[in-house]
């Protein structure tokens, strides 16, 4: 493995603390400043609206002019809204867009990889582990001080690509025109994807809050144990895919997370619930680096910033929505309901993949 490839697995691997904490952190942080259920969905739906658009305006940037130096500047603008975060102004939340820039390392990712499914598959194992160690940061330390200890990994996170040597020097000129855009369009599919997850991932520890009483520690091993349980699963998705093929692994293992979907609001008591939402987690996300490769190699590498930044905007404009939809639905004491529209728009999409993919290999 080559340097480059490390630098590019790192930072991303790294990410994972931020990703471990975020999820538990930021609603239940958003609630000590004094936000309610709906103002917090609101709030991070405003964060992944803004972070959609980012997505869009990096990529084209990127492969007008290079990759690298707008990753840098993603995670900058990222940086300084911790920090606001930080010093309890909850609209920094607005302008930290780490995942805006997904598009970019992806491409850099493609460039420098010998064997990219295999990259994907190792950085986002390496990625889900140490988000095991983010979800059991509240443990330790108050919510405010994850929040400054993100900032500082998000920080590293940049110096480790700043050291990335780029090939790719760029077209030279903004284009939004892709050559690929049917391929493209046909993954906005996963826009439904994007509306279910939205309705309750982002806001999923308010959830346990809100029907069982517990609280950020209490919560803490779950998560780092669901981000464990995923990261083991992440590793053998090469050899799933060997066997069934890159689109029926994607297939199967989402069927089986959306019928643990259905269960999970039925759980009478937290513990039930933690064992439902850990093995359904790993079971609709192990596939992931299956899929993201399987995303590379339909696109030209001309486009790739471009193709797979709009195919995260046709999955991040829906997501957005959710939180503010979910928010509203606990505000109002329905609290299970989110659940099952999410199943239903899951199994849309799952289908909807299947028949747009099935004769790809």
């Amino acid at each position: 493995m080559k340097k480059d490839e490390i630098l590019l697995i790192s930072s991303m691997a790294i990410n994972g603390i931020i990703f471990g904490s975020s999820q538990l952190v930021n609603p239940l942080y958003l609630n000590e400043l004094g936000l309610n259920s709906a103002q917090i969905g609101f709030l991070i739906t405003g964060q992944m609206l803004i972070g959609s658009f980012l997505s869009l305006v990096y990529a084209s940037l990127g492969d007008a002019y290079g990759r690298k130096k707008l990753a840098i500047i993603n995670r900058g603008i990222s940086i300084f809204g911790y920090f606001l975060l930080f010093l309890r102004f909850p609209f920094g939340l607005l302008i930290i867009s780490v995942m805006s820039g997904g598009g970019l390392i992806s491409a850099l990712m493609a460039e420098k990889s010998q064997n990219l499914e295999k990259n994907y598959s190792l950085s986002y194992s390496l990625n889900t582990f140490l988000s095991i160690f983010g979800a059991m940061l509240p443990l330790f330390i108050r919510l405010r001080l994850v929040i400054l200890f993100n900032l500082f990994i998000l920080l590293t996170s940049t110096i480790l690509i700043s050291f990335v040597k780029e090939e790719y020097k760029g077209s030279g000129r903004v284009d939004f025109r892709l050559k690929s855009i049917k391929n493209v369009l046909k993954f906005s599919i996963e826009s439904f994807v994007g509306l279910g997850a939205g309705l309750i991932l982002p806001i999923i520890s308010l959830w346990f809050y809100l029907k069982f009483g517990m609280t950020a520690s209490q919560m803490s091993p779950i998560f780092a144990i669901s981000n464990g349980v995923l990261a083991v699963s992440t590793l053998f998705s090469p050899k799933i895919s060997q066997y069934f093929g890159k689109v029926k692994s994607i297939v199967y293992t989402h069927i089986i997370g959306i019928v643990l979907l259905i269960l999970l609001p039925f759980s009478k008591n937290f513990y039930q619930a933690s064992i439902i939402f850990i093995v359904r987690n790993s079971f609709m996300n192990m596939t992931g680096p299956i899929f993201s490769s399987f995303v590379m190699k339909l696109i030209p590498s001309e486009e790739r910033a471009r193709a797979q930044s709009l195919i995260n905007f046709l999955d991040s404009i829906p997501r957005s929505v959710g939180p503010s939809i979910g928010g509203y639905f606990f505000y109002l004491g329905y609290l299970n309901l989110p659940f099952f529209i999410t199943s239903v728009l899951y199994s849309i999409a799952t289908a909807g993949f299947y028949i747009l993919f099935k004769d790809i290999k």
